[in-house]
């Protein structure tokens, strides 16, 4: 795997405890230790927001992963925005996969207010892994692909990450026809260059547009594969596929960040 740690974002809600528990199955899966972030802000007078309740939430989050029994936890507590602050942890290191809940991404309230994990989705120069849901076992895990190369990076990432959870990855593609579809994924196949590709399953997706399509088909994945292009730039306001999956999508989703580190502001 290219993963060298895990930085899990908290913050105590519901949406963040899910995020925790998918990042310790990550971690035991992977081998790698955990970072716990907590952000707090100094100029509120909110309850909940001081220094002392950012650490008792990642107190909490270090028992739950201990527990779980990932070897290596680190607690952070820190003043800030919540957003730029995972970011900038995250980018502490090389190969780091940033784990959030996703539930403000959903929202277009939460993303006029200032969504966390709308703002990680569209500036993180890591791969990022947007919860919403504990499998009770991971089983399936879905690549999407439209045949390009930016696209097939996200694939053998998504791949690798099957395999450690013990998973069996489908190649998934939106297309006009099935036979369209199926050439896709051949080629697809074909470029990936894995161990082992005959532990690929396919899924042709046909009928509707494909960010709906795979919305649609989600159902099937424990969690969703795709590529970061088109999250940020001219491409995010006209309506990318990734940046439509991202905002709709019900399950677990790995956004993996197919732009070395070109993410715009």
């Amino acid at each position: 795997m290219g993963y060298q740690r895990i930085v899990v974002g908290t913050n105590g809600s519901e949406s963040a405890r899910t995020a925790v528990a998918v990042a310790g199955e990550l971690a035991l899966r992977l081998e790698l230790g955990v970072t716990v972030v907590s952000v707090w802000k100094e100029a509120t007078l909110k309850a909940g927001t001081d220094a002392a309740s950012a650490e008792a939430v990642t107190a909490s989050a270090a028992e739950v992963l201990l527990e779980a029994g990932v070897p290596e936890v680190v607690r952070i507590e820190i003043p800030g925005t919540a957003g730029t602050v995972l970011l900038e942890e995250a980018a502490r290191e090389p190969d780091t996969l940033l784990v959030i809940g996703g539930g403000g991404l959903g929202s277009s309230k939460a993303r006029l207010l200032g969504s966390t994990a709308n703002h990680v989705s569209h500036h993180s120069e890591s791969d990022v892994v947007f919860t919403h849901k504990i499998p009770k076992r991971w089983t399936t895990v879905g690549l999407t692909t439209d045949g390009s190369a930016s696209s097939i990076i996200a694939v053998r990432r998504g791949y690798d990450v099957a395999v450690a959870l013990g998973a069996r990855p489908f190649l998934v593609t939106s297309a006009k026809t099935d036979d369209d579809g199926a050439d896709t994924l051949r080629e697809v196949e074909g470029a990936a260059g894995v161990d082992d590709p005959a532990l690929f399953g396919r899924d042709v997706l046909t009928g509707v547009p494909a960010a709906e399509a795979i919305c649609n088909a989600a159902w099937k994945y424990d969690l969703v594969v795709i590529g970061n292009r088109g999250m940020s730039g001219p491409a995010r306001l006209l309506g990318s596929v990734a940046n439509k999956v991202t905002h709709d999508i019900d399950t677990n989703l790995l956004l993996v960040n197919t732009t070395h580190g070109a993410v715009e502001p």
